[in-house]
């Protein structure tokens, strides 16, 4: 376990700058005369759909390379992209679409740390410590969440943007030059020649032999796409009705909660029925987002949020520790990478489609004069967000209660349950 903090702790430093940059950038956006919710929500989409499209071919590769390596090369390319970026608005020449572009480098380059982290992790710490272990890394990411949202808008008003892009390259400077001199964990790898046609072949062979992990991938599309609609449109939310020092506030406290959800799971060694605890989880924050309606202000969207996130990143742990107990080693990029396109093209389209919807929706209220949303604060974009977040709870909660009925998803537990019973014994004979 000292090893695998040690590592995360380098990747979350160098995350850290990061957040920042993606913090200022998007009170840049939306600070700009002619900004748009949809030019907000495309920096998004292209922040994350090249690493989706390409996972399934990057799972393979990483399957094979020198992981250390991996990460270095990850954090090398974004780097570079901080560096484009201090360059053109130190030229007076920033635009969106320069920032998507680079944020379409900076997708991949964080599917190389990130997944090539995720991979070791059974190998750092052990199957029995899977839970713990991730329960440290969602602790370690949500003390940045909490203090981005704090740090970031008071930067961003006294150094500038193009100082913040400096720090962030600082981060994945220091990163790199530290994961050069220390060693890393060797992690197996499969020593079949490269080949997508055969890795395909072989997840598909493994899909077919454990039919409860495609119900789960097409649960995970639907509630990916459903958060993905109110992880984009948070701020354009909040900013609708107040300034940058009220969304760091929010954003805060709504860490907190994801914050609460590590600690919470890094004292936990092992849960009953995790795919069970999964759909109730959902259930939960779907009726959460359905009272947006009710009331919209800072104090519900902070403690809505904290709620959201604590549930989130529980859901989330248990899940990761789920995939890592029942996945081979060798075969974890690839299968990994596989549902890393299956399900993550869920948030690429909700990014894509959040900002026609909300745009379209303003344009039609505007035209119309319902008590119902009376209550509500700032614009019509406001009105139109709360109607979208609304909308996706009631159909989460629809969508968990009738998964919770799938047979194949119940036999998902009985497997995990299988292997953590085969990984005891075999603890017990080797001490």
């Amino acid at each position: 376990m000292k090893k695998y903090l040690i590592y995360l702790s380098l990747i979350m430093f160098s995350l850290f700058g990061t957040n920042l940059t993606d913090f200022a950038l998007g009170v840049w956006i939306l600070d700009q005369p002619e900004s748009s919710v949809s030019d907000y929500s495309l920096i998004w989409f292209f922040g994350i759909t090249p690493g989706v499209l390409l996972a399934p071919f990057l799972g393979s590769l990483i399957d094979r390379w020198n992981k250390k390596k991996m990460i270095i090369y990850g954090q090398l390319l974004s780097g570079v992209g901080s560096i484009v970026l201090i360059l053109l608005h130190y030229l007076g020449e920033l635009l969106p679409w320069h920032i998507m572009v680079v944020a379409t480098f900076g997708s991949i380059a964080g599917l190389f740390v990130f997944k090539s982290f995720y991979v070791s992790t059974p190998v750092l710490v052990g199957k029995s410590e899977l839970i713990r272990a991730q329960g440290f890394s969602t602790s370690v990411y949500s003390a940045i969440q909490i203090s981005v949202p704090v740090i970031a808008p008071v930067l961003y008003r006294l150094i500038g943007i193009r100082n913040i892009f400096f720090i962030d390259l600082v981060t994945f400077f220091i990163t790199i030059v530290i994961f050069l001199i220390i060693g890393f964990v060797k992690v197996t790898s499969t020593e079949e020649g490269l080949s997508f046609k055969k890795d395909y072949a072989i997840v598909k062979r493994f899909l077919e032999n454990h039919k409860g992990l495609l119900y789960l991938l097409s649960f995970f599309f639907g509630v990916n796409f459903f958060l993905g609609l109110i992880q984009v449109l948070f701020t354009p939310l909040i900013l609708d009705f107040a300034n940058e020092y009220t969304l760091g506030l929010i954003l805060s406290v709504a860490g907190f909660g994801s914050f609460l959800g590590g600690i919470i799971m890094a004292r936990k060694k092992e849960v009953k029925k995790p795919i069970s605890t999964v759909l109730k989880l959902n259930i939960i924050m779907g009726l959460i987002l359905s009272f947006s309606l009710v009331a919209i202000n800072p104090y519900f969207l902070a403690i809505g949020g904290m709620m959201i996130l604590l549930l989130f990143n529980v859901e989330g742990i248990i899940n990761n520790a789920f995939i890592q107990t029942v996945i081979p080693i060798d075969l974890m990029g690839r299968l990994s990478g596989f549902v890393g396109f299956a399900v993550g093209l869920a948030a690429p389209i909700a990014y894509l489609v959040s900002g026609f919807l909300v745009d379209t929706l303003s344009i039609q209220l505007r035209n119309l004069d319902l008590v119902l949303f009376r209550h509500l604060p700032g614009s019509e974009t406001t009105t139109s967000i709360t109607v979208l977040f609304s909308m996706s709870g009631m159909l989460l909660v629809l969508m968990s209660s009738l998964y919770r009925y799938n047979k194949h998803l119940k036999a998902l537990d009985v497997l995990y349950e299988d292997q953590m019973n085969t990984i005891t014994k075999s603890v017990e004979i080797s001490n």
